[in-house]
């Protein structure tokens, strides 16, 4: 099954069981894994999905969230959330993606995204993904590039609206706090 067809398996979700694990104590695979069977099952997902893809996932996943300093690793096999992590995870609950991560030069740093190469760097890409980065290119929702009638449009589209969701949610917390 493709990546941006399984519920609950997302990169943002990933990211998420990462960061929210890391944050209860020292963080594994295996306790990720079984906070998303946890999360699938709340959310009658019943469709199974190989344990050794989604670990690969996670793996992607755990050196991203490093490579941002979101994460640290102090054994080989576990990490805890740092303080610029608890930040990031108060600031985006529902998710986080690419797109937060490429906020910090120490992900930048690492290779992620160089310039004209960030396409090819990043393994797969869902269409939400790049709706969500096209709106912070400044792009409008009628710049969608997928045609009408299939579900990549749609997808597009609610990465787009997301992502315009978002940065009101953060200017209206700015005007909130007096900036």
């Amino acid at each position: 099954m493709e990546r941006e067809e399984s519920p609950l398996l997302h990169e943002p979700d990933l990211m998420l069981a990462v960061l929210r694990v890391g944050a209860t104590g020292t963080g594994t695979l295996d306790a990720c894994i079984e906070q998303l069977r946890r999360l699938r099952r709340c959310a009658r997902v019943h469709e199974l999905v190989p344990e050794a893809e989604v670990r690969a996932r996670l793996e992607g996943v755990v050196g991203k969230l490093g490579r941002a300093q979101l994460i640290e690793r102090p054994t080989a096999r576990g990490w805890r959330i740092t303080s610029r992590g608890r930040q990031v995870l108060a600031e985006h609950p529902d998710g986080v993606d690419d797109s937060v991560l490429i906020r910090f030069a120490s992900f930048q740093a690492a290779g992620d995204r160089t310039a004209g190469s960030h396409e090819a760097s990043i393994p797969h890409r869902s269409h939400y993904d790049l709706g969500y980065e096209a709106y912070g290119r400044g792009r409008g929702l009628a710049d969608n590039p997928q045609p009408p009638d299939v579900r990549a449009a749609l997808d597009w589209q609610n990465g787009w609206s997301q992502a315009r969701d978002d940065d009101r949610r953060r200017l209206r917390a700015r005007r909130a706090a007096g900036r």
